[in-house]
């Protein structure tokens, strides 16, 4: 049956970044939905209570800085010794502060260091110790990073988030050629706007934000979970080195439209209004 293919019966799937209730949290519950045990991976203590309320099956939550190369071996060993084995890997870890959103002229590099350091390093060491266990245990293995969209066009003022994300996905190919052999797959999810605990805005932000999306609203945690668990399970067996875009449709939106879905450049008076006209009898 094709949904036996999703499933995750007898595998132990390790979560870095999984407290706070938002997307790693999401990943935790739609895991141990699937039959898997869950290994939540977190700096904060405080926030793993959020992921251990989430789940309804096996979970040991861990408390580890990923940017420490040992203190990610103890964690992946500890995930072993507790399981059996760490058969899938989802790196959610990631983002940036408020004071990283700087212009390119005065980025500071300390600042360029510590969000290369939380989104790339961070992917880089726990994506080294998962596949040393799964080459270990002989059997392969599934590791997804949470992306952005952010890696694939220009980003004013987040410059050091958005050359992270794009060497995330570089690095996302690059690890699923070399560990493809050993039945390593490696995949990526680039995320647009997802509404999480952290999420701050307003009404009137909310519809701004909102306007640009083909789906006119924002995802949620439990949608890019499903995405994961796609890529994690043997649905996507054939699947590997790819970054898939869940964005509600922001980076198929063309530039040129402007608030009211009519391309900027339209001069004629008759010709937009007859457009519009066209889009309101179809909405209504």
């Amino acid at each position: 049956m094709i949904g036996d293919l999703l499933r995750l019966d007898g595998r132990t799937v390790v979560v870095a970044g999984a407290g706070g209730g938002g997307i790693g949290t999401a990943v935790c519950a739609a895991a141990a939905e699937l039959g898997a045990s869950v290994v939540g991976l977190d700096v904060d203590k405080a926030a793993l209570a959020a992921a251990e309320a989430a789940v309804h099956g096996p979970f040991r939550g861990v408390v580890v800085d990923v940017r420490v190369k040992d203190e990610v071996d103890a964690a992946f060993a500890d995930a072993v010794a507790t399981f059996g084995s760490a058969d899938g890997l989802v790196h959610v870890v990631g983002g940036q502060r408020p004071r990283h959103w700087q212009p390119a002229d005065d980025f500071p590099l300390a600042d360029l260091d510590e969000v290369l350091d939380l989104n790339l390093r961070s992917a880089l060491l726990t994506s080294q110790a998962a596949a040393r266990a799964m080459t270990t245990a002989g059997r392969g293995g599934s590791i997804v990073h949470i992306a952005s969209v952010a890696a694939f066009f220009a980003a004013p003022y987040s410059l050091a988030y958005s050359a992270a994300k794009a060497a995330l996905v570089s690095l996302t190919r690059t690890t699923a050629a070399e560990w493809g052999p050993r039945g390593i797959r490696v995949n990526a999810v680039a995320t647009g706007t997802i509404r999480t605990p952290h999420s701050r805005g307003n009404d009137a932000a909310d519809q701004a934000r909102d306007a640009v999306l083909a789906l006119r609203r924002r995802g949620t945690p439990r949608e890019l979970a499903g995405a994961v668990m796609f890529l994690l399970s043997d649905l996507a067996g054939f699947v590997t080195g790819h970054t898939l875009t869940v964005d509600g449709g922001s980076t198929i939106r063309p530039s040129y439209l402007g608030p009211d879905d009519v391309p900027v450049f339209m001069e004629d008076g008759d010709l937009r209004q007859r457009l519009l006209q066209d889009q309101a009898r179809r909405t209504s």
